[in-house]
């Protein structure tokens, strides 16, 4: 049983992201590239994000700017960590599912407040929060800090296009 929940799934190779401020939690920095990034995220913070209170968001403007918008991305929302594999929820339905979602990244670095705006397929939005949790249990990103504080990285979106029918099906 715990063979067919591993997975056969043709998961990633049709994933796909919005045009918004959507970080892939399956990329990850080397750890060369991710002390090189910590070096950098002071001088571009002012640049990238607004923050207020405990909470970030990147600055609209870098929309027209999608040089800076990867590069701002890569500053403060590429994971440091995320695992290869992971075990999909023993109850998730079987077949074809597109779904959209908005996330933030906390104080520590964790996918947090998964809502989803849209659903088309087998899932219901119940088993697509599921699945992105399950996804991205083990996902880390590196804390956003400036000046000893900690602060949470919000208004974050993604689109996830997949299909979990197993091989004998």
């Amino acid at each position: 049983m715990k063979k067919l929940i591993i997975l056969f799934i043709v998961l990633f190779s049709n994933l796909t992201f919005s045009e918004n401020f959507s970080c892939d939690p399956k990329k990850f920095l080397s750890p060369d590239t991710l002390t090189k990034v910590i070096k950098h995220r002071d001088s571009a913070l002012n640049v990238c994000l607004n923050c207020e209170g405990n909470s970030c968001a990147f600055k609209s403007q870098l929309l027209a700017d999608q040089k800076s918008l990867a590069i701002c991305k890569r500053l403060f929302c590429t994971a440091s960590y995320a695992s290869r594999g992971y075990e999909m929820p023993a109850d998730t339905p079987r077949g074809k599912s597109s779904f959209s979602y908005q996330y933030a990244i906390s104080e520590k670095g964790k996918i947090i407040d998964i809502k989803v705006n849209s659903v088309e397929g087998v899932f219901s939005s119940k088993d697509a929060v599921k699945f992105i949790k399950a996804l991205t249990r083990k996902t880390r990103f590196q804390p956003i800090e400036f000046d000893g504080n900690f602060y949470q990285l919000k208004n974050l979106t993604s689109e996830m296009t997949l299909n979990t029918r197993l091989e004998q099906e």
